[in-house]
């Protein structure tokens, strides 16, 4: 019977890892329509001049006003991670998506707290 060196089971090892992930990103699926129906009413919720202040900030420097980052918030973190993800499998699919990633969650937890903000001054106190 045959015995493999440390060496060939490395190499064994090395290629399964690699095809486990390489193929997976290289195979393209037709979207469920659960998922369309979902990525569809995600961009419902938000006007088109707010997706195009998040793109910009996303690809170059922070330009969403403050009405858009509610909006942006409101629209759901589920929402967000979603479009952001199928940008990136397509008009965005140039950029680094490490980075665009990155810069989608500083987008994301800037809005959230300006939202908290927000809110919490809008809110009635509780001390009166």
């Amino acid at each position: 019977m045959a015995r493999f060196t440390g060496y060939q089971t490395s190499a064994i090892l090395i290629f399964a890892i690699a095809t486990m992930t390489i193929l997976p990103g290289l195979a393209t699926l037709a979207p469920s329509p659960s998922n369309f129906m979902f990525l569809e009413e995600c961009k419902s919720r938000l006007h088109a001049r707010c997706g195009k202040e998040i793109f910009i900030t996303i690809i170059k420097e922070w330009s969403i006003s403050d009405r858009c980052c509610m909006e942006f918030v409101s629209m759901g973190q589920s929402c967000h991670f979603a479009l952001v993800n199928k940008a990136l499998s397509g008009p965005l699919s140039k950029l680094n998506k490490l980075d665009a990633l990155t810069k989608s969650s500083e987008i994301w937890n800037q809005c959230f707290e300006l939202s908290q903000l927000l809110s919490s001054a809008t809110s009635p106190s509780s001390e009166e």
